[in-house]
């Protein structure tokens, strides 16, 4: 590497940071690896599973997730031998299994070196508990490339995940994978279940939406020996036998019941905890817990974490949105959920990164915008890919750092990258109001300037006495 290329690439800290990370979570020999104990009965070929990861990545960070663009330009700088399509054949084939240890090894690499600063807060009388909110996303868009897709109408869906999110350090660390995309989340749970027991020994609690309100999956969480905090759904019955009445900060009134969740008779039926926040003018929340002590975990704390639920919501929306998932690279349900845990990896490494930077500026991880903070990593992503040449930028990459040298050198790199640009906007004071009804227009269709005229003859109009 000349003095021009070690100037610019000293310029791009958030691009080195980023490609350090992933070179340490997803070390060829790591992918080597992992690719020998699941692979089925796939083969290497042409085409590492190493440099597939590689490849995909550099569609999803560079090239606005064409994944033809990066193939190409693999094939124009010499690290890809194969042809394009052939590189399209190994990720159509990608076993699930594979995608899924993906996922839950690179992330378990990655939680080496998180920042010691926490990135969640959670209600002081929880915080005992490793809290894993569990959801399941559709993959949507799949391109009917396939031949018996072409004569369908419609979107086709290109399989199911149920991602298990670690709150306390914002990482999606777990999927279970479904190649139907019209499967149910509840199948797919004890295998997500299994997963994070393997990989987080502490002390758990499940966080779910209704959808998971039955009689099976509370008892597996049970009897794993973990705890949950379960939307309440009205197709269960309940049964309370005692309650208490208590006010939340707002002064609503909070229902704290006790009694069994099913009905008579069902010999599954469990005795748990139900908390109801009634809402004047809008759906009550409603969960149910195992943690029955209310002077141990109050109301007001379990409703409190409940609502940090959301935080997989806007994870999965940020995914498909900033990490392009929207644009599938392959075309088979296969391809579609190997992008998706590549997409979760992607967005745990973001996490970091901006758990660094936050740690480093002093301020609160939630005030730095994820998006805007890749936005930033793509642009010297992109710079770097121009300026540097791509094999003596893997080599520089490929340093034999230890967990504490990797901390050491992102806060190096990252110690003076700051930008305003990447603080989240003030939270609204006043609720955003419902917008005006629309007008109807005959045909479908209106001259703009008519319009514009028009609102103009009515301000220059004399107002009546």
């Amino acid at each position: 590497m000349d003095d021009f290329e070690r100037e610019a690439l000293a310029r791009l800290p958030l691009a080195e940071s980023v490609w350090t990370l992933l070179r340490y979570v997803v070390s060829p020999e790591f992918a080597a690896e992992l690719f020998d104990q699941h692979r089925g009965t796939g083969y290497e070929g042409d085409v590492r599973f190493g440099v597939l990861v590689e490849l995909v990545s550099d569609a999803i960070l560079q090239h606005g997730g064409s994944g033809r663009r990066s193939f190409q330009a693999a094939r124009a700088n010499g690290r890809l031998a194969a042809t394009t399509r052939a590189v399209y054949g190994k990720l159509s084939r990608v076993p699930l299994e594979l995608s899924q240890v993906f996922l839950s090894g690179a992330t378990q690499r990655l939680q080496e070196v998180l920042p010691t600063t926490p990135t969640c807060v959670l209600p002081e009388s929880l915080r005992r508990f490793s809290v894993v909110v569990v959801d399941g996303k559709k993959i949507k868009g799949l391109a009917k490339r396939v031949k018996v897709l072409r004569d369908f109408r419609g979107k086709a869906l290109g399989g199911k995940g149920v991602v298990a999110l670690h709150l306390n350090t914002q990482l999606a660390i777990a999927m279970e994978a479904s190649p139907d995309g019209e499967a149910n989340d509840a199948p797919l749970t004890p295998g997500v279940l299994e997963q994070v027991r393997a990989l987080l020994p502490d002390e758990l609690l499940y966080v779910k939406d209704r959808q998971f309100c039955d009689l099976t999956i509370p008892a597996l969480v049970v009897e794993q020996g973990s705890h949950f905090l379960i939307r309440y759904s009205k197709k269960m019955g309940f049964f309370p036998e005692k309650s208490q009445i208590s006010r939340d900060r707002q002064g609503r009134r909070i229902v704290d019941e006790w009694g069994w969740l099913g009905a008579v008779g069902e010999k599954r039926r469990m005795y748990v905890r139900r908390v109801t926040l009634e809402r004047p003018g809008e759906e009550e929340v409603s969960v149910v817990t195992d943690l029955q002590d209310a002077a141990v975990f109050p109301a007001q704390d379990l409703l409190d974490l409940y609502l940090q639920r959301w935080t997989i919501e806007r994870m999965f929306q940020q995914v498909t949105e900033v990490f392009d998932l929207q644009h599938l690279i392959g075309s088979t349900p296969q391809g579609a959920l190997f992008q998706f845990a590549l997409c979760l990896l992607l967005y745990n490494v973001i996490q970091v990164t901006r758990g660094y930077v936050a740690e480093l500026q002093q301020r609160s991880t939630a005030t730095i915008s994820s998006e805007l903070l890749f936005r930033d990593v793509r642009d010297e992503m992109i710079a770097a890919a121009k300026f540097i040449d791509r094999a003596e930028l893997i080599q520089l990459l490929d340093r034999p750092y230890s967990a504490s040298q990797l901390r050491h050198r992102l806060c190096h790199l990252l110690q003076y990258s700051w930008a305003s640009t990447w603080l989240k906007a003030p939270p609204r004071k006043t609720p955003r109001q419902p917008p005006p009804p629309k007008i109807e227009v005959s045909g479908g269709h209106f001259s703009a300037w008519k319009q514009i005229e028009a609102a103009k003859a009515l301000t220059r109009s004399p107002k009546p006495p």
